[in-house]
């Protein structure tokens, strides 16, 4: 008799583990990869297996090799050019001028210091100090502001007139601004007229404070007139509010849209210059620029500008271009489209390319000087605001501020495009006006020596459009994949669910013979017979010993089974 332990007796568990151990997972990928060259419909492949000679076998894995190489060339190419191009621009020019926003009208007149609102400064001035000269020097400097050039006032004096006020800069070169209401006359939209104040707006602009028209830029910060002494300054060519004007008020709620186009559809401005009370101008001559710019845009960079003057007409014919860029262009990355859309910039404010130009380019133009203008777009409480003091700085890097200016546009501006963008194109005509019998409701009653008149409209019914699209979608792209592989190796979506299937058949197939061989635990029932020595106490001892005899059973059926327990063995017949 032979004593075994239990865990020493399964040699046949032994060689099917052994067994088991060599059909690895790289052999069952091979064999099932074998078997799918056999029966593939890939053109070609099934000789690589099924050839006669190994000189044939060779002959046909160089060519499929080959094929499979020059598939993916093809595919990396196409894929490379959708990478460098994933956009594709269609022009339109089909599309009504309604659907298309009326611009932004930002009216700036080139007097910076009304001469009635400098006198009651002047004499509060006057009586803290100063003199006549003195004054005369401040707000003739003033105009510095905007386009720096050498103060005539010395920066002690500057200061203590800004300290003597108790004004911020932006509020003293606001109080000193020609009203909005003085300036504008008579206003009229699509040839309704409307009070002037309620639809332009004190704004900020590239030459200061201006009024705007259909200006959406930001408006959180209203301006008004905090100064009692100044509320009641009017002139005499000031009109009355007009009597039955419609309670809509265009361009203050939303931005505007034109029905159409022609010189009654658009907007209408009876202005007053008023030459006699220029005291500090930014140019050489009496005029107001006309701005015209996108709604939400600082007037600035992108502006299209025109000079008007006193005693003249001018026209302002608009034609309108729009780019706009479909949803899935979202899709692809920032890097490769290279425009933002709604909603990806940070901010509250709808994003805008010319503002952040304008927002960049004065940050750094002021940068050196440790201050910004106060007409910069936004308020910046943890920057100091320029002043007269800091003109002769502004002067001395001029002569590099364009130079940085420049390079700062692409490496720290951070600026891009808008994928939805609207732009203008404007075409001015400027008529000097003559004492003649001609009376319309906005010139009827205004002397047209001093007056001037600006029209703003489309010449249009269309407006051209480019129409930005992803050159390939992503069912496109995957089809044009799909004629590639089918040109080169003949192949379509089945060619892989094959290999899949069979690949999956292999790899149960082994799973399958695992398990048998797993449930082959005991020798044939001729060769064995276990017994439980009288001696040995099985529930007390840390290791069963099966004590296997050499004798011949009587032939039973090979579907048997043992039930081993602690009282005996007796075996069970299935």
């Amino acid at each position: 008799m032979q004593t075994l332990p239990r865990y020493g007796y399964n040699s046949s568990k032994k060689l099917g583990r052994k067994l088991l151990g060599r059909s690895s997972l790289l052999q069952t990928l091979t064999k099932s990869f074998h078997v799918y060259l056999k029966n593939t419909g890939l053109h070609g492949f099934r000789y690589i297996v099924a050839s006669r000679t190994k000189f044939e076998r060779t002959i046909w894995f160089a060519i499929c090799m080959a094929a499979i190489g020059f598939c993916v060339l093809l595919m990396m190419r196409l894929w490379d050019h959708y990478s460098d191009n994933p956009t594709v621009t269609i022009i339109d020019t089909s599309n009504p001028i309604k659907d298309l926003q009326f611009p932004g009208i930002t009216i700036c007149n080139n007097n910076k210091v009304y001469r009635r609102h400098a006198n009651i400064i002047a004499r509060k001035l006057l009586m803290n100090g100063f003199d006549i000269s003195m004054t005369n020097r401040l707000f003739s400097s003033l105009m510095k502001l905007i386009r720096p050039d050498k103060i005539e006032i010395d920066n002690t004096t500057a200061m203590w007139a800004l300290d003597t006020l108790d004004y911020s800069v932006e509020k003293l070169m606001f109080e000193l601004m020609q009203p909005c209401g003085a300036m504008l006359v008579r206003c009229a939209w699509l040839g309704q007229i409307y009070n002037c104040n309620k639809i332009f707006k004190i704004v900020k602009a590239n030459e200061g404070f201006c009024c705007g028209f259909n200006y959406h830029y930001d408006l959180s910060k209203v301006y008004k007139n905090d100064a009692s002494w100044l509320e009641n300054i009017t002139t005499s060519e000031e009109v009355a509010e007009p009597e039955g004007t419609s309670e809509f008020l265009p361009g203050v709620a939303e931005i505007l849209r034109a029905p159409g186009a022609g010189r009654d559809i658009g907007l209408s401005v009876a202005l007053n210059i008023d030459a006699a009370n220029y005291k500090s101008s930014i140019r050489m001559f009496v005029g107001a620029n006309v701005l015209v710019h996108d709604p939400i845009d600082y007037p600035d960079v992108g502006a299209q500008t025109s000079s008007l003057v006193p005693g003249h007409v001018m026209t302002l014919t608009l034609s309108g271009t729009k780019v706009s860029s479909s949803d899935n262009m979202r899709n692809i990355p920032l890097d490769k489209r290279m425009c933002l859309f709604d909603g990806e910039s940070p901010g509250e404010r709808k994003y805008s390319y010319q503002t952040c130009i304008s927002e960049c380019t004065l940050k750094n133009a002021y940068k050196p000087c440790g201050c910004l203008p106060f007409f910069f777009p936004d308020s910046h409480p943890e920057i100091r605001t320029c002043y007269l003091t800091d003109v002769d700085c502004i002067l001395t890097h001029r002569n590099t501020m364009s130079e940085q200016q420049l390079s700062h546009r692409d490496s720290d501006c951070n600026c891009l495009p808008q994928c939805n963008d609207e732009t203008f194109e404007v075409v001015s005509e400027s008529i000097r006006l003559n004492e003649l019998d001609y009376d319309t409701e906005l010139t009827q009653g205004l002397n047209v020596n001093t007056t001037s008149f600006l029209y703003v409209y489309f010449r249009d019914g269309s407006y051209l459009e480019y129409r930005k699209e992803t050159i390939l979608g992503w069912d496109s792209l995957l089809a044009s994949f799909g004629g590639i592989f089918g040109l080169c190796l003949g192949g379509s979506v089945l060619s892989f669910v094959e290999f899949l299937y069979y690949l999956i058949s292999e790899m149960l197939a082994a799973r399958k013979k695992k398990c048998e061989l797993r449930d082959e635990n005991l020798p044939p029932a001729s060769m064995l017979f276990v017994s439980r020595p009288a001696n040995k106490d099985l529930g007390k001892t840390d290791k069963c010993l099966f004590y296997v005899r050499n004798e011949q059973f009587p032939r039973r059926s090979q579907r048997s089974t043992f039930n081993f327990k602690n009282d005996g063995v007796r075996p069970v017949r299935e």
